[in-house]
């Protein structure tokens, strides 16, 4: 079938896709003229990659090193890293916090009931329980902070975990755009047990309830089952995103996430992108409330 499709303008950093649908053409017995049978999408050659930022055409940034956490203000924002933490404390933007606990890191997962199916000898929570406290209960060893120009500061923090003593490392660099480039870095110290999850978790302030991402959707998708879900651009309230699972577990996630932004009545708000992609999940309570929850 030959598509009679106009060739797009380039646009530096954009994606185009083609969703094909297969709808009924008329009422049938098991569903009404219309019903969308199946469906397909196919992405589009890639356009030209998006121009980098002109680091000296940002404003400067200043570094302050004497309080108990490290702190990078900009125009309009100041940004904190605690030395004890070894995490990001603090988001202020003009004149609103965005961080309602640090972002740290995250190795578990609530558990699933094929992870706590004693039929299938799974038995996850007790053979993978190493990574439940890796997180919480590092050992910041150092954090130190490093000028890379008039607009740009690195801080480093290094830490070890519980887990067979492994070493971690995250960088937070600091732009006067108002941008953090964040990573992390994981050196399993031994044997190790399989990972749950590798990633990072924080808490924003409740009147952030709206999640917008521009990934798979609109319904949760994980890497395993994520195909029946189409990249798009979607957007709802964080409870609702939830999916109440007769027995309360892992649930809510979204796959192959270019970038996700909680943001408030207003529209303003705290927006991540990923490098490439992200997996994301958002709840209206935190991973401890809903692992304890039995129904």
């Amino acid at each position: 079938l030959r598509l009679p499709l106009k060739r797009l303008p380039p646009a530096p950093g954009a994606e185009a896709f083609l969703n094909v649908r297969y709808v009924l053409a008329r009422d049938d017995v098991w569903a009404k003229a219309g019903h969308v049978v199946a469906w397909e999408q196919v992405a589009l050659p890639a356009g030209e990659a998006a121009p980098a930022v002109a680091l000296a055409a940002m404003p400067p940034v200043e570094l302050d090193e004497s309080g108990p956490a490290l702190t990078v203000k900009g125009k309009g924002f100041t940004v904190a890293v605690g030395r004890a933490s070894g995490a990001l404390e603090s988001f202020h933007h003009e004149g609103r916090e965005l961080v309602a606990s640090p972002l740290v890191p995250n190795f578990w997962r609530v558990p699933l009931d094929n992870d706590i199916g004693f039929l299938l000898l799974n038995d996850m929570p007790r053979r993978l329980a190493a990574w439940k406290t890796a997180g919480p209960q590092r050992r910041v060893a150092s954090v130190k902070a490093e000028r890379l120009s008039p607009q740009a500061v690195r801080i480093t923090a290094e830490a070890t975990l519980p887990a067979a003593s492994s070493a971690y490392v995250t960088t937070w660099t600091v732009y006067g755009s108002g941008d953090v480039v964040v990573e992390a870095r994981f050196t399993p110290g031994g044997d190790l047990p399989e990972l749950p999850r590798f990633g990072m978790q924080m808490a924003v302030p409740g009147a952030l309830g709206t999640m917008t991402w521009l990934g798979r959707g609109p319904h949760e998708n994980y890497w395993d089952r994520h195909t029946g879900a189409a990249v798009g651009r979607y957007s709802g309230r964080v409870e609702d995103l939830v999916h109440p699972y007769v027995r309360p577990q892992e649930n809510a996630n979204r796959t192959d996430v270019r970038w996700v932004a909680l943001t408030g009545a207003d529209g303003s708000g705290l927006l991540a992108s990923g490098l490439p992609l992200l997996s994301v999940s958002a709840w209206p309570y935190t991973m401890e409330d809903l692992e304890k929850a039995t129904h």
